[in-house]
């Protein structure tokens, strides 16, 4: 009843303040991922305090592998339900049915191959028992609590949204902290069930949450699988090859330079991508609105505001980022202070990441999927190209060279297929 009574108090507050739905849920869900980013950031320092740089890297690389498949689990159904529930609020529990179904189901398709091409390909990696608790918590579990995510913000309600963001970064720190205070060993094997029993904790929480808000989901009048797998594959595709250039060099570090590097680059990474939360925070507040404004002046001066609000933070951010660089061997242990290079090489990110998403979050809401799945398609084959050219010659250093330099070229590739949309 109190948590209650504050969210009305502060939506009260926002109100007074002038500031508008968008306004609210960008600010609620920047609140809710700077908290998840203070979570996500204690959970870094927990495992590799815990499990050293070797450890952490073997399971850092193993989580990449999974997390390269997890854009597609649901097969895009988190994005055609924020576009259709931003119309037609009617239809939130009858989609809200077909995500779930959507994401189990494609869930345990990725997880199959997910196992197959991991004791094939991947020399260093952990157990098999091991990647299928991590299949499980990357492919079905977290996907179906950011569909809940996108259930709460498609119905404008941003205080539950940012809620929801938190269940399973926190609940994972929850998971890993208790054994290790009573001196349990942080094996890779063992945190992998771990983030495994975090995950399923947020799912039940989550879907508790989401019937709380909206009632439960209306099985017997959801669309048919075919047309909502037919209406997601482009956003599958998108989103394929708009996140998982950031987390393939993970899998090449594992693999190539072993797990000692790779978990050094992997601190640093983590660490940069808490800074760029927020801006993930703000183009899922604007995509609703942005569908819902699509092919409208309004729509045209609302890119213009996300996209100066993006780069200005994204400024903000990678001073920060470059500034905190040097503390990362205090922070992480001595272990980790090459680390402290890798943050510096990657604090531009942010800025580039900035600008890149806006423009590809307008091609998404104005109908040019197709285009912004090409653009960030070969992105992500130039980043591949990249660190395998680069990365027996430079060491990790490469991976943030080929992600900067991919990042730089897909922003471009956006913004001229967004500057050249029909009208």
């Amino acid at each position: 009843m109190s948590a209650m009574l504050v969210r009305h108090h502060l939506e009260g507050l926002m109100s007074w303040l002038g500031i508008g739905r968008l306004g609210r849920n960008a600010l609620l869900s920047t609140m809710g991922l700077g908290t998840r980013a203070v979570i996500q950031a204690a959970y870094l320092i927990v495992l590799s305090h815990w499990m050293g740089p070797k450890g952490y890297g073997l399971f850092a690389g193993s989580v990449a592998a999974a997390i390269l498949m997890a854009p597609i689990s649901g097969w895009g159904i988190a994005v055609v339900l924020s576009q259709h529930v931003s119309r037609d609020r009617t239809k939130s529990q009858s989609l809200w049915a077909a995500a779930i179904l959507q994401v189990a189901l494609s869930g345990l398709l990725l997880i199959v191959i997910l196992l197959l091409a991991s004791s094939v390909a991947l020399v260093d990696r952990v157990d098999i028992g091991s990647m299928l608790a991590l299949g499980l918590a990357e492919l079905i579990a977290l996907p179906l609590v950011q569909a809940a995510t996108n259930v709460c913000l498609a119905l404008d309600k941003g205080a539950p949204a940012a809620l929801s963001m938190c269940l399973v970064p926190a609940l994972r720190l929850i998971a890993v902290v208790v054994p290790m205070m009573i001196g349990i060993s942080g094996t890779p094997g063992r945190v992998a069930m771990l983030h495994f029993l975090g995950s399923v904790l947020g799912v039940i929480v989550a879907l508790q949450m989401v019937k709380r808000i909206d009632g439960p989901p209306l099985w017997n009048k959801r669309p048919s699988l075919r047309s909502t797998i037919a209406e997601g594959t482009h956003y599958a595709a998108g989103a394929l090859v708009g996140t998982s250039y950031q987390e393939i060099d993970k899998v090449f570090l594992l693999q190539i330079l072993g797990p000692t590097v790779a978990g050094t680059y992997t601190a640093a990474f983590r660490v940069m991508s808490v800074f760029v939360l927020p801006l993930s925070a703000l183009m899922g507040a604007a995509l609703p609105r942005m569908f819902a404004e699509h092919g409208s002046p309004k729509g045209m001066g609302m890119l213009r505001v996300v996209t100066l609000s993006a780069v200005g933070y994204g400024i903000v951010a990678s001073l920060a980022a470059a500034l905190i660089s040097p503390l990362m061997p205090y922070i992480f242990g001595s272990g980790f202070a090459i680390s402290s290079r890798y943050l510096l090489m990657l604090s531009p990110w942010a800025i580039v990441f900035a600008l890149h998403q806006s423009a590809a979050t307008g091609l998404t809401a104005w109908g040019r999927q197709p285009a912004r799945v090409l653009v960030e398609g070969l992105g992500i084959a130039l980043v591949a190209v990249l660190d395998l050219l680069l990365l027996r010659s430079m060491g990790a250093g490469a991976a943030a060279l080929a992600l900067l330099v991919a990042e730089l070229l897909m922003a471009g590739g956006c913004w001229f297929f967004l500057h050249r949309r029909p009208r």
